[in-house]
């Protein structure tokens, strides 16, 4: 980020804090255990999902390894990490961002901080307006932050979240990943049709994102649509939000029904 402390910069501690939270425990106290675990940006409905990478999984022991190899040790006894960077002696505290749109937000905010708190990180909670959220994201001005993404059916273009030019021009590549490799597979990927080809080059993107850690990927949320019985032409779609209100035709008797002398 361009106004940010070197707290994350390695990816063994990108992939510490992964390490120190329990998505599991989060899906089953926040989401009734009803979302699907997943490893990268590509839904596990996909053929394109990456399930030779395994799922992150609770390890405290092995997160304090890795931040230890990388250099933050509590020196000054405060319960919180610290390293000298740049001759400066840094305490790993940062605050997490997430909006107040919802409060599964501050609930997931808080077990956060409290699981990686275990192993000597201070995480503070900031709840954020949603559009101050987003600008502070877009102009790379946070630590970490909470918050999901759409998907979509169709086959994707990783461009706008995923190649390193989308950070640059300040669009949605809010953590800096991407280098030239990973930039010409996303260029490459995005004009390949046949998915014999594109399913292994999609599938080599996310075992990169997987290396990098960039974020802490969480689940794929569950839906449901409820549609009254007095609704015909109730046809469902992969697309949010599931359903075409125009499509719904309203029933009368079982059948269509048909507009009176009055309303016409």
């Amino acid at each position: 980020g361009v106004e940010h402390k070197k707290l994350f910069d390695d990816k063994r501690v990108r992939r510490a804090v992964a390490m120190l939270i329990s998505v599991d425990e989060f899906n089953i106290v926040l989401n009734n255990g009803k979302n699907t675990r997943m490893v990268g940006p590509v839904s596990p409905l996909k053929k394109e999902y990456n399930s030779d990478l395994p799922l992150i999984e609770r390890d405290l022991e092995g997160a304090k390894k890795l931040l230890e190899e990388a250099g933050w040790t509590d020196t000054d006894g405060d319960n919180v990490l610290d390293k000298v960077i740049d001759g400066e002696k840094l305490s790993f505290e940062f605050d997490l961002a997430y909006m107040t749109t919802s409060v599964t937000w501050k609930d997931q905010a808080q077990m956060i901080a409290e699981a990686v708190y275990e192993a000597g990180l201070k995480c503070n909670i900031s709840p954020l307006d949603v559009a101050i959220d987003y600008d502070n994201a877009r102009k790379h001005k946070f630590g970490a932050m909470l918050a999901a993404w759409a998907g979509s059916s169709v086959p994707e273009d990783f461009t706008q979240i995923w190649h390193s030019e989308s950070w640059a021009s300040k669009v949605s590549n809010f953590t800096g990943f991407g280098n030239a490799e990973s930039d010409a597979l996303i260029d490459s990927v995005k004009y390949v049709l046949d998915m014999e080809v594109r399913i292994p080059m999609v599938k080599q993107l996310q075992e990169m994102i997987y290396d990098e850690q960039p974020y802490v990927f969480f689940t794929s949320s569950t839906r449901r649509n409820a549609i009254h019985k007095r609704f015909g032409n109730a046809d469902m779609y992969f697309e949010r939000p599931g359903v075409l209100v125009n499509n719904l035709k309203l029933l009368s008797g079982g059948s269509i029904a048909a507009p009176s002398a009055e309303a016409n």
